[in-house]
C-alpha cells in the first residue's frame, strides 16, 4: 500500500498549486490570529472592551456573506470566488496598518469577514469541482491537516515576529500570504489528470426522497431550490449543532478551567496542543477509514462521541480522587475524536447532497449557520457558565442528541455519478 494511501491523503497530480494555496493561508492566518485582538489594543491604543465590541459587531455585519457566495459561486466559478475573497483581505490586512480609529476597524473587520464568508463556500466548492471522485472526504480531511499545521507554525513563527518586528510584521507578512495564495489559484488552469472513481460501496440503504422534492431541486436555480431539499435541511440542523460543539473548546474551555475549576494557567494551552496534535497526526488518516461507512452514520457517532465528550468536561470536577486535570486530558482526546470523524464528513455530506449547479448556495447556507454559531456561541456559552458550570456541557450533550435522531431520519445520499468536471477558466 502506497504511503499516501496508507495515510489517507487524497490524489494531488496536477492540483499542487492549490494544495500550496492552503498551506500558504494557513500559514500567515497563523500568524495573525493569535494577535488580532492585542494587535488592535498594542498597535493602535484601542481600549480591548471596544475591540472585542467591534470584532462582534463586524462579525454580524458579515452574515449575509455565505449566502451571497452560493450565487456567485453558481455564477462565476469557485475558483474565481477563491481568488476575489483572498484579494479582499489582501487589500482589509493592508488597511489595518494604516487604520487607527474604531470605525475604520469596524470597517476593515467587517470587510475580512465577508472575505472568509465568500472564500468557505467557494473553496469548498473548489475542492468538490476537482477532487476525484470519492476522495472528497479525504480533500476535507488535508485541508484541515494544513490549516492545524500552518495556525500552529504560524503562531510559533509570529511570536518570533513580534519580538523581532512588531506587531505591524505579522500583518504584512498575512496580507503577503493572501496575496500569494490568490496568485496561486489564479494561475492554476489544471482539471483532473486521474481518470476519476466512484466511492467505496455505502452500507446504508439508499436515499428514497419524494420524486416532487428531487424534480423541484432539479428544476429550480435559487434558494428555493435548496430549501425544497428536505435531506439538507436535516443537515443544516446537524450543521449547527455541530458549529456550536466545534466553538465549544475554543470559547468556553479556558473560562471553565481558569475561572470555574480554578486550575493552572498553562493547563489550557496544553489541552489545545493536545487538540491539535491529534488533529495533524489522525485527520487523514480517519478520513480514509471511514471511507466505508454511510456519511450519516458517521455523524451520528461523532455526534454520539462529541456527546461522551461534553459529559466528561460536566463530571471533571466531581471525578474525585481522579486528578480534574486528567479528566479534562481524557475529554478533550474524546472531543478530538469526535472533530476527526465530523468535520470531513459533513463537508462532504453537503457536496454530495448539492446538484452541481446549486453547490454554491448549499456550501454559502452552511456558511451561514456557522456565522450564526459564532455570534450566538460567546454569549451562549458564557451566560450558561454563568448559571452553573456544568450547564453549557450537557446542553451541548443534549443537543449532540438531537443531531443524532435528526441524522436518524436522514438515509444514505447517493454520491454524484464518476463524471469529469473541469475547471472554471
Amino acid at each position: 500500500m502506497a504511503v499516501t494511501e496508507l495515510l489517507g491523503l487524497p490524489r494531488t497530480r496536477g492540483r499542487l498549486p492549490l494544495v500550496a494555496a492552503q498551506g500558504v493561508d494557513a500559514l500567515g492566518t497563523g500568524l495573525f490570529l493569535p494577535f488580532a485582538v492585542v494587535y488592535f489594543h498594542a498597535a493602535k491604543g484601542i481600549p480591548l472592551t471596544a475591540v472585542g465590541a467591534a470584532l462582534s459587531a463586524a462579525a454580524l455585519l458579515a452574515l449575509p456573506a455565505g449566502p451571497l457566495a452560493g450565487p456567485l459561486v453558481d455564477r462565476f466559478g469557485p475558483r474565481r470566488i477563491v481568488v476575489a475573497a483572498n484579494a479582499l483581505r489582501v487589500a482589509t490586512f493592508t488597511g489595518y496598518v494604516f487604520a487607527g480609529s474604531l470605525g475604520q476597524l469596524v470597517v476593515l473587520a467587517a470587510l475580512t469577514f465577508w472575505g472568509e464568508g465568500l472564500f468557505w463556500p467557494a473553496s469548498g466548492a473548489l475542492v468538490a469541482q476537482v477532487a476525484d471522485d470519492g476522495q472528497r472526504a479525504r480533500w476535507y480531511a488535508m485541508e484541515r491537516t494544513l490549516r492545524n499545521v500552518g495556525i500552529g507554525l504560524g503562531g510559533l513563527a509570529g511570536s518570533a515576529l513580534v519580538i523581532a518586528g512588531g506587531y505591524t510584521t505579522i500583518v504584512v507578512l498575512n496580507a503577503a500570504s493572501f496575496l500569494l495564495a490568490a496568485a496561486l489559484v489564479a494561475a492554476w488552469r489544471g482539471g483532473r489528470t486521474d481518470p476519476p472513481r466512484t466511492d467505496p460501496p455505502q452500507t446504508d440503504p439508499p436515499r428514497t426522497d419524494p420524486p416532487r422534492t428531487v424534480r423541484v431541486v432539479a428544476r429550480r436555480r435559487g434558494y428555493r431550490a435548496v430549501l425544497a431539499d428536505r435531506a439538507f435541511r436535516r443537515v443544516l440542523v446537524t450543521v449547527f449543532v455541530f458549529a456550536l460543539c466545534d466553538l465549544a473548546l475554543t470559547v468556553l474551555l479556558s473560562a471553565y478551567v481558569l475561572d470555574t475549576l480554578r486550575l493552572l494557567a498553562w493547563q489550557p494551552g496544553v489541552l489545545f496542543a493536545l487538540n491539535t496534535v491529534l488533529v495533524v497526526l489522525a485527520q487523514t488518516v480517519v478520513a480514509r477509514r471511514v471511507e466505508r461507512f454511510g456519511k450519516p452514520r458517521t455523524l451520528q457517532v461523532a455526534a454520539a462521541v462529541w456527546a461522551a465528550a461534553f459529559l466528561l468536561f460536566a463530571v471533571a470536577p466531581l471525578a474525585a480522587p481522579l486528578p480534574v486535570f486528567a479528566v479534562l486530558t481524557v475529554a478533550t482526546a474524546v472531543f478530538t475524536a469526535a472533530e476527526l470523524l465530523q468535520a470531513p464528513t459533513s463537508s462532504a455530506l453537503t457536496v454530495a447532497l448539492a446538484p452541481p449547479h446549486l453547490r454554491g448556495r448549499y456550501l454559502g447556507l452552511e456558511e451561514l449557520l456557522w456565522g450564526v454559531a459564532r455570534v450566538l456561541a460567546p454569549v451562549t456559552f458564557t451566560a450558561l457558565l454563568g448559571a452553573g458550570p456544568q450547564l453549557p456541557w450537557l446542553v451541548l450533550a443534549g443537543s449532540c442528541m438531537l443531531a443524532v435522531v435528526v441524522l436518524a431520519g436522514l438515509r444514505a445520499v447517493p454520491e454524484p455519478a464518476a463524471t469529469r468536471e473541469t475547471t472554471d477558466a
